[in-house]
């Protein structure tokens, strides 16, 4: 009793049909169960036993195991087999035999055989877990980009009041001698503008615009190096293991970022191991298919990199796991972390389209998991270092300073002139549409905020090369320099410089800049 053929009956003429509907409802995608006028189990298919945990003989000629539905479905169930009323789609949770909790999706339906006492009811179950999953990612996903634009514009507000203070501080460290009292102090301030300068480039880091400045890497060479630095700087109650996936394949991506991503990682990692533990780094090549588990919203078919950085440490539970990549979010103690770390690395990550899983489990440790799209070509082993090139100072040619920030403009006057420049400015972009307009053949050069209020500086960029295409152009903005990418045609000698600058990137930039207009 309880399969589909004792049910159905089963005679010479139907069994064909028979077996195709066996065949059909048998699924163990769908669950289906069928009760009768008393509310027991009168049909249980594999389907059912799936999602409910219960085996057929456990329910068959048995009512529905208690606490299997939570009072307030099972109220309304019997609601509607009392009034003969079916339930169409409504989301229920449904406790599984071995207590865990599933999201299913409900349907009900009364059913009637010619005789009135055989009423009964079809019952069918659909899995919504996958359902609620994707919910999540969006949610996630959508918190995530309100929290960067918003982040970003903090950043980029912050970084033109960081330029004044910097430049300030050099103006006035300029003034007097090394040994002088104040000179000191004057020291620690420019020290801490640069390392507010740092946590507002993390911010930046939350970002959804890409940088196209990303070159083909190899992971294997970069997780060697960042193991290198982890041996120099972790105590010695941590043992390191490293297991790297022999043909790896390349990627595309800025490594400085990625190694600081990673780093950021593992110094969570050690830190989350006080008393000692293991910390394993691997790396995978990974396949993803339709039938991958869907761990983001913009996960896509493809091979990819998976880097895994695992560790023995305290771990986490599932409502802190759920929030350690928003800003300012730190399970550590005052003082003692600023809580933009991780949302520095899911910006980094989410910058490269690339996405993170971590699995967490209190006591027993966690894993970061970290996939990044795979280029097809093997990656060089490279990488960009800042430009400390010396550069002469200037002779006397005029630049024009377009900024709406009235400290960056007075801060850049004076390092123009300091470096043996002449500084025209204008604090609005239409001004300083008209001061180019009017003294065209006079400006050797113009410095340009990209982002103003009304007419910004993207669109000052294309009047100007209409007007004068050869005129280098230095941009410059609070913002990285993903607010160019997919908007501008950047001509060859236009550079990007992120503020806060200091006086010798200005003066490398102009040297650069004027020396490409003279090649050209």
């Amino acid at each position: 009793m309880g399969g589909l053929q004792d049910h159905l009956g089963e005679s010479e003429n139907d069994r064909k049909y028979l077996e195709m509907m066996t065949s059909i409802l048998e699924t163990d995608v769908v669950g289906f169960a069928v009760l009768d006028a008393g509310g027991k189990y009168t049909v249980f298919n594999r389907g059912a036993e799936k999602l409910t945990g219960y085996d057929r003989e456990e329910v068959i000629g048995k009512l529905p195991p208690d606490g299997m539905f939570s009072d307030k479905d099972t109220c309304q169930i019997l609601e509607a087999m009392e009034r003969s009323l079916p339930v169409k789609n409504i989301e229920v949770t449904v406790t599984r035999k071995d207590g865990s909790g599933t999201n299913l999706i409900f349907s009900m339906s009364p059913g009637k055989d010619e005789s009135p006492e055989n009423i009964h009811y079809i019952q069918i179950f659909l899995d919504n877990s996958e359902k609620k999953h994707l919910q999540r990612l969006l949610m996630h996903s959508q918190k995530m980009e309100t929290i960067g634009e918003m982040a970003g514009g903090i950043a980029h507000d912050f970084n033109n009041l960081l330029e004044g203070v910097l430049g300030y501080t050099t103006f006035m460290m300029d003034l007097i001698e090394n040994e002088h009292e104040l000179y000191n102090y004057l020291e620690i301030i420019k020290k801490s503008a640069k390392k507010a300068a740092d946590l507002t480039n993390r911010l930046l880091a939350l970002s959804r615009s890409r940088n196209n400045s990303k070159s083909q890497l190899n992971c294997n060479n970069m997780l060697r190096d960042v193991t290198k630095l982890l041996e120099r700087t972790i105590d010695k109650k941590i043992s390191l293991e490293l297991n790297l996936e022999k043909d790896l394949r390349a990627i595309k991506g800025e490594l400085t970022q990625l190694e600081s991503a990673l780093l950021n990682i593992c110094f969570n990692a050690r830190d989350a191991m006080p008393g000692g533990g293991k910390l394993i780094i691997s790396s995978d090549n990974v396949l993803i298919d339709e039938t991958y588990p869907r761990l983001s919203l913009k996960m896509e078919p493809g091979n990819y990199v998976k880097i895994a950085i695992s560790d023995t440490g305290i771990g986490m539970d599932e409502e802190t796991v759920e929030k350690i990549f928003e800003p300012f979010f730190t399970t550590k103690k005052r003082g003692e972390g600023t809580g933009l770390g991780l949302n520095m690395v899911y910006g980094i990550i989410d910058n490269h389209g690339g996405f993170i899983n971590v699995y967490s489990e209190m006591g027993k440790g966690t894993t970061f998991n970290i996939y990044l799209k795979a280029e097809e070509n093997e990656a060089p082993e490279q990488d960009e270092e800042r430009d400390e090139t010396p550069f002469e100072r200037g002779n006397g040619e005029t630049v024009l300073i377009i900024d709406d920030e009235p400290m960056v403009l007075d801060i850049g006057y004076e390092m123009l002139e300091k470096l043996g420049y002449k500084a025209m400015t204008a604090g609005e972009a239409s001004r300083g549409m008209k001061y180019f307009k009017e003294r065209q053949k006079d400006i050797d050069i113009v410095l340009l905020d990209i982002i103003m209020p009304g007419v910004d500086g993207k669109e000052v960029l294309r009047e100007i090369r209409v007007i004068r295409p050869d005129v280098p152009v230095i941009l410059s903005s609070g913002y990285d320099k993903s607010v160019l990418t997919g908007e501008l045609s950047i001509d060859d000698c236009t550079t990007f410089m992120q503020k806060p600058y200091s006086m010798e990137d200005l003066g490398r930039a102009l040297h650069n800049a004027l020396g490409k207009s003279r090649e050209n």
